[in-house]
């Protein structure tokens, strides 16, 4: 394929193939706002590429096909890296009364990055998975007790997912 894209840090999936037998390949590459890609030979790409930043990072190879020593028709194969997304939590309070609605604000170095959440509850009704950039529930505890809610929070981005962090909102009665 052409064009590639991969989350940072993983290796570029590119294998070279040719309709003539005993081909080799050598590449040169550009890379913009990524690091680990280099110059090289052989059948398969196969190089961990790192973005540098928050954005979206290139690298361009240009393919070489070589049989017998006479060069064949140059391939650019552009691969894109996805940065990695970092998920912050701003929950206004971390304690709320029975019946009060959790605000919890999700943001990420990452523009563009989506968040979804998963939920584990005692003592308390309301929470529910879901997604979006806030997590905004009422809360309700079952009885005289406090209870609890565990919000274990995804970042992704571009099919990359980021690291969980968990919130947890405590709900006296």
């Amino acid at each position: 394929t052409v064009l590639q894209s991969v989350c940072s840090g993983s290796v570029t999936p590119i294998v070279l193939t040719s309709n003539v037998a005993g081909t080799l390949f050598n590449w040169n590459v550009v890379q913009t706002g990524v690091t680990g890609a280099s110059n090289g030979s052989g059948a398969i790409i196969a190089q961990t590429l790192t973005t540098i930043s928050n954005n979206i990072g290139v690298a361009v190879y240009s393919v070489m096909p070589l049989v017998g020593g006479c060069p064949g028709v140059p391939t650019l194969v552009i691969v894109r890296v996805n940065p990695i997304p970092i998920a912050t939590a701003n929950a206004a309070v971390t304690t709320i009364c029975s019946s009060g609605i959790t605000n919890i604000t999700l943001t990420s170095t990452v523009a563009g990055t989506m968040f979804s959440w998963t939920v584990i509850q005692t003592g308390i009704f309301g929470a529910s998975s879901g997604s979006g950039a806030t997590i905004a529930q009422t809360l309700t505890t079952v009885g005289s007790n406090q209870g609890t809610v565990f919000y274990t929070i995804t970042p992704t981005f571009n099919g990359c997912s980021g690291a969980p962090i968990t919130v947890t909102i405590t709900v006296n009665p």
